[in-house]
């Protein structure tokens, strides 16, 4: 009881905390390995020791502009043997490690021998020879006075921080806390009196340099944190040298994210074996894996992302099959999926914001213990096949903004026995299957449990720390907490569930919004709630009386047998006209649509009745034909083709329009923020990159007629300008032959190479 009265009181004299409302850090989140207080306990995001420790062994001098005097004030007050365990003095205005350490309680044991838990965070370590940087002093136990310290250990000017460290042993130190300290270089032997240390925290300082014997002595070391250093520096990058890693070959989980790396190739992971398990390269501009350069680890938790092209190549992660659980590999500019097949241990994996435009079955299949798919702002399309049901334990796919134009029957089944599914940010058009989507989540509602996800396996820990933590199940587990009931609007104050449906599922939209869940109704050239469309068994209803009316074969029996029933549907097919008349021609659009995945894809030697398609808005009509008409007809010799003088009168819009696309060399959009505005225009915007997808075609051409904010691009627009070069209209009358001259030598170009393929 004496121990806890002296300590709680010599807390409470030292600590001179400012008010609550001081800077908060945000820190980003993205990365899979999370920030270090997800983990830590003992001090909190800001570094300050937290409420959730024993406070009978609290040293805190946070907030002293001088601890050294602090402490000093403070010793004759120390009547026992002290004991501190958890120590901290973060933001302190130190300019370097005070050597405050040598202090000794009148047992004699100074608190280099005690601590285990040490914070030093948010403090300014400069050059020594900062005016004001005078801690090259000791505590003398016996009068409590300042005495000088021998300085012969003197570092280069930008190492000398660390001056408290020296000539000490730290016996029991388990973790060191050095964030937000504004540190550039950590030189040799930095750390070598700390052989028990397990958790060295680097991150958000000014590291350049990290010498080769910077670590040694710490043989125990589990946990290396180097992450968030050159925030915002745009030249340097963190240089690792020569075998800096070799005296942590231990190492069990290694933090890199967003550091800069000036060792892209890697070599330094040839020291881990089979040691490390978890790797964070977020954002660290590394170009681009070696081959095997990750084999011979024991790797179960990794994240790539933020690092383009970085798996660009064969046998990238060759070795991590039978380990890997968690892959983050978001913006790396990934084309295919391949390399992941029969890696069976994989529990997530997360690909968003790449260029995948198909998932095969063989990779699908192989995942078998795969959970959570993200696949969103990819470049993927509707499928006719069994996908995502090949993965027995799947729980969560996200397909948010890709190219899904259409939601095909086979789409529907394919989903059904996954938990969560997310389908928002797709250009779809309007068919039966869209509503049977819909209808079914909305069901689901009442029906399938939501639960929240978590690992199959439940790894145990080598020590107190959490090496193993990762922020995959807790990103999506967020996304289930904070989704958004499916709700239906209800016509005529009813609001009935369709019990009608041609198919089954179990799943939950995990991103419904009412707005993100429309899709374009051709027949009046607008968006529409899924929930508005007919079901398909109700659609085949009316296909088959449709059919049995127009071969007439019984038109007259049923006249005769049930004249009073077909007399007042003659009167309401009278009334409402029209309205049966857009309905069939929206049906007949979607069944052609539906068809056009399966056509043949278009051989060389294909007779084109134009150079050019044109798409264009109402608005920029006068300057398709004043401007662009006179220069590619006339100069060009090109035949052009445009809505309103090629299409062919009787057939539907969108007949002429997949016609149209597919007789000509090659499709040109007008693009101006009207055409965006255009429902029509965006739909040919979106059939004509599903039609050169499917028929492997690049002769695409982006004209446009204005700058378009990132903002007011739609997805597909923002994919097209990523991966085609387009042509802008100059306002400026001096560069405008310029823009005929490039935009002539396209067309020419196609023209050519299409005449040479067809002779």
């Amino acid at each position: 009881m004496v121990k806890y009265i002296i300590l709680t009181t010599l807390c409470i004299t030292v600590v001179a905390r400012q008010p609550t409302n001081h800077n908060i850090i945000r820190h980003d989140r993205s990365c899979l390995t999370g920030y270090m207080t997800d983990v830590q306990s003992w001090v909190d995001e800001n570094g300050e020791i937290t409420d959730k420790i024993d406070f009978n062994y609290i040293l805190d001098l946070s907030w002293n502009p001088n601890p050294t005097e602090i402490l000093t004030q403070n010793v004759d007050r120390i009547l026992q043997p002290i004991n501190v365990k958890y120590l901290s003095m973060a933001k302190s205005n130190l300019l370097r490690v005070p050597a405050i350490f040598h202090f000794q309680g009148r047992s004699g044991q100074p608190i280099s021998s005690t601590v285990e838990y040490l914070t030093l965070y948010g403090n300014n370590f400069l050059n020594f020879n900062a005016p004001g940087a005078h801690y090259g002093v000791r505590m003398n136990a016996t009068d409590a006075k300042e005495a000088d310290f021998n300085l012969s250990f003197r570092l280069s000017a930008r190492s000398a921080w660390a001056a408290g460290f020296q000539s000490r042993t730290f016996s029991k130190l388990k973790e060191l806390d050095l964030r937000r300290c504004s540190i550039e270089v950590i030189n040799d032997n930095t750390f070598e009196g700390m052989p028990e240390l397990q958790a060295l925290y680097l991150g958000e300082n000014n590291i350049n340099i990290i010498s080769a014997n910077a670590f040694n002595g710490l043989r125990s070391l589990l946990h290396l944190d180097v992450s968030h250093n050159h925030v915002g520096f745009d030249n340097e990058k963190l240089l690792l040298e020569g075998q800096v890693f070799k005296p942590v070959a231990k190492l069990t989980s290694l933090d890199l994210s967003y550091t800069k790396i000036n060792n892209g190739d890697l070599n330094f992971m040839n020291y881990f074996r089979k040691s490390l398990e978890r790797l964070s390269l977020c954002f660290t501009q590394i170009p681009r894996l070696k081959p095997f350069s990750l084999n011979g680890t024991s790797l179960r938790l990794l994240d790539l992302s933020g690092n383009p092209g970085i798996l660009q190549g064969k046998n990238l992660l060759k070795g991590l099959e039978g380990y890997l659980e968690v892959l983050y590999a978001d913006d790396i500019g990934l084309k295919s999926a391949e390399d992941f097949y029969t890696f069976d241990q994989l529990e997530i994996l997360r690909l968003r914001n790449n260029e995948l435009t198909a998932i095969t079955g063989n990779v699908v299949s192989s995942l078998k213990n795969l959970q959570v798919l993200d696949l969103s702002n990819n470049r993927l399309s509707s499928w006719f096949w069994p996908v995502f049901s090949l993965i027995p334990q799947l729980n969560f796919l996200s397909l948010q903004n890709n190219n899904f134009n259409i939601i095909t029957p086979e789409m529907l089944k394919d989903i059904g026995s996954i938990t969560y599914v997310g389908f928002a940010g797709n250009f779809v058009v309007c068919n039966c299957n869209a509503r049977e989507l819909f209808e079914l989540a909305y069901q689901n509602e009442n029906v399938t449990s939501e639960k929240l996800l978590k690992s199959l396996r439940y790894p145990g820990s080598a020590s107190r720390i959490d090496l193993m933590y990762h922020r995959g199940f807790d990103d999506y587990n967020e996304m289930i907490l904070s989704r958004s009931k499916v709700t239906k609007p209800c016509y005529n104050t009813e609001c009935k569930d369709v019990e009608d449906l041609e198919t089954e599922g179990k799943f939950l939209l995990v991103d419904f919004q009412p707005s993100e869940y429309q899709c374009f109704f051709v027949a009046e050239g607008k968006p529409v709630p899924f929930s508005s469309v007919a079901t398909c068994r109700l659609t085949q209803i009316n296909d088959d009386i449709d059919e049995i009316i127009n071969k007439g074969w019984n038109k007259l029996l049923l006249l005769l047998i049930i004249p009073t029933v077909m007399l007042p549907l003659f009167i309401l097919g009278y009334v409402f006209r029209k309205n049966f008349i857009y309905f069939c021609i929206t049906m007949r659009n979607s069944a052609t649509l539906s068809l056009i995945n399966n056509d043949a894809v278009p051989e060389d030697g294909t007779f084109f009745n134009y150079d050019v398609f044109v798409s264009y808005c109402n608005d920029d009509r006068d300057w398709v034909l004043d401007y662009l008409l006179p220069h590619v007809e006339k100069d060009c010799n090109v035949c052009v083709c445009l809505h309103e003088r090629d299409f062919q009168v009787g057939l539907s819009i969108l007949e002429n329009i997949v016609s149209c696309m597919d007789r000509s060399r090659s499709i040109m959009l007008i693009i101006s923020q009207q055409f965006l505005a255009s429902q029509w225009c965006q739909f040919e915007m979106h059939l004509a990159q599903h039609r050169l997808l499917e028929t492997r075609r690049e002769d695409l051409i982006l004209v446009l007629l204005e700058e378009i904010p990132r903002p007011l691009r739609p997805t597909t627009l923002h994919y097209l300008m990523l991966t085609k070069t387009y042509i802008v209209w100059p306002k400026n009358a001096s560069e405008q032959a310029v823009f005929w001259r490039r935009l002539k030598k396209s067309l020419v170009m196609h023209k050519i190479m299409t005449t040479q393929n067809i002779s």
